[in-house]
């Protein structure tokens, strides 16, 4: 009831919300019906609230198109554009405006940042690798001794493991986990 009371009629006289009662509306904080004003039907009442909840699903306007360039090897358009991306919005601009055609943010002289470069790729050693597809099977937790037993290796030599692959950044430890 709570989540609709806010579409009821209020009470003139405390602001109190009506409820319907034999076809007048009842103030149960005044105590006394409406009786010289009829307040609306329960009918007009769930229209007004039916339109209430038409508007709030309604799906949004439509925003008005965005003029935008396709963008093509190089960081070109088809015109030989050559295209910055706006720090605000993140929209393709041409480099030399002054602002962007999407968001108006004003932009000086356009900084070119380098794409990210992979990581170096590092080979890693057989037993590194089997030490790696048993820790993933164990989905991360591994007993050193139990490892030390279904690998065939020593303890020592699966720790020098475990480093090899944290220097490597196959893995990682979790910040509440000792060395």
């Amino acid at each position: 009831m709570s989540d609709i009371a806010y579409l009821l009629p209020r009470c003139p006289r405390c602001g109190y919300g009506l409820r319907m009662v034999r076809g007048y509306w009842w103030c149960d904080v005044c105590r006394a019906p409406l009786a010289s004003r009829r307040g609306p039907s329960i009918g007009e009442s769930f229209r007004r609230a039916g339109k209430t909840i038409r508007r709030f699903l309604a799906p949004p306007p439509r925003r008005r198109p965005v003029l935008s360039y396709p963008a093509s090897i190089g960081g070109t358009t088809e015109r030989n554009l050559p295209l910055a991306r706006c720090a605000t919005c993140g929209a393709l601009t041409p480099r030399d405006a002054v602002s962007c055609v999407h968001c108006g943010a004003a932009f000086g002289r356009p900084v070119d940042v380098p794409p990210p470069r992979p990581p170096p790729v590092t080979r890693i050693s057989p037993r590194d690798e089997a030490v790696y597809r048993y820790i993933v099977e164990k989905t991360g937790e591994i007993s050193l001794s139990k490892a030390s037993a279904d690998l065939n290796m020593t303890i020592p030599q699966i720790q020098a493991s475990i480093r090899s692959l944290e220097d490597s950044g196959k893995i990682s430890r979790d910040k509440g986990q000792g060395a």
